[in-house]
């Protein structure tokens, strides 16, 4: 199969997915083996595939994309319909009369078209539709791509202010801190450190994710034995908690628990009791 420079450039994009015929795969690929000119449109569209394969998975279009792309094609296709003249009809050239047959008659101002170049445009368009298609791909690739990097950007910097906390209030010489324990004996562990003035900070791991509206509570019971609320916070899939509040009521001896709860509306401790401690100051 002949190939030429802007015959490359139009297959460019079906070439780098893959999806052209074998014998225009073949084609493209010996003409750019032997072509004096780079045809960068190669690498430049060659360079979305390694988006797409370190994309962490796959990201649900966001609903007005669909609306958009149909639109996008209605007009394509409206633009792209030909509009014939009144006495022009576009026909394909006949195959060659056999002996027994004779050419059919054409009109006189009828646009004659090979079978051979009605093929060409028809794999033109459908490797322009295709171009059109990596690149949405890519794009929403992309998108989700930058989102998992931000939000792994934003939990690194979470968990480097929880760690700037926990340094700054256990460095004060007056600090209390009491390692909590698991009351389900399922690897839950976790820590309180509390200072007079009420500062107080929980810092959990190992925790078991929460689904829908469950929260962990963390309940502070003081000598009027009625449980407080300290905070409530939910768990992915690190299994941490946090809570930092910085007035809470003390008392000489309190108790501390974490429970999960089966939302953050509750005013006493319903759910399970995941951790417990006490605290004496």
């Amino acid at each position: 199969m002949a190939m030429t420079c802007d015959r490359v450039r139009e297959l460019a994009s079906g070439f780098v997915l893959g999806a052209l015929e074998p014998d225009e795969m073949a084609a493209v690929r010996h003409h750019v083996d032997h072509c004096r000119k780079s045809h960068q449109e190669l690498a430049e569209l060659g360079g979305i595939l390694p988006y797409l394969a370190v994309a962490p998975e796959p990201v649900e279009p966001p609903t007005w994309l669909r609306g958009s792309v149909i639109a996008a094609v209605k007009a394509d296709l409206q633009e792209r319909q030909p509009v014939a003249k009144p006495t022009e009809r576009r026909v394909l050239e006949p195959v060659a009369a056999t002996a027994t047959t004779s050419t059919p008659p054409t009109h006189p101002n009828a646009t004659i078209i090979s079978l051979d170049a009605a093929l060409r445009s028809r794999s033109s368009r459908a490797a322009t539709w295709i171009t059109r298609i990596a690149a949405a791909v890519a794009v929403v690739a992309l998108a989700g791509y930058a989102f998992a990097i931000q939000g792994d950007l934003n939990k690194a910097k979470q968990d480097q202010s929880h760690l700037a906390a926990v340094i700054n209030v256990i460095g004060q010489p007056d600090t209390i801190k009491v390692s909590l324990i698991d009351t389900e004996g399922k690897g839950a562990n976790g820590f309180v450190a509390l200072r007079p003035n009420g500062h107080i900070i929980v810092n959990l791991n190992s925790l078991a994710v929460t689904h829908g509206d469950q929260v962990y509570m963390v309940w502070l019971t003081g000598a009027n034995n009625v449980p407080v609320k300290v905070g409530a916070f939910t768990v992915g899939d690190d299994g941490k908690g946090w809570v930092e509040v910085q007035n809470v009521s003390t008392s000489a001896s309190m108790w501390i628990t974490v429970c999960r709860e089966p939302n953050s509306n509750v005013t006493k401790p319903t759910g399970p009791t995941i951790l417990s401690g006490t605290i004496s100051l």
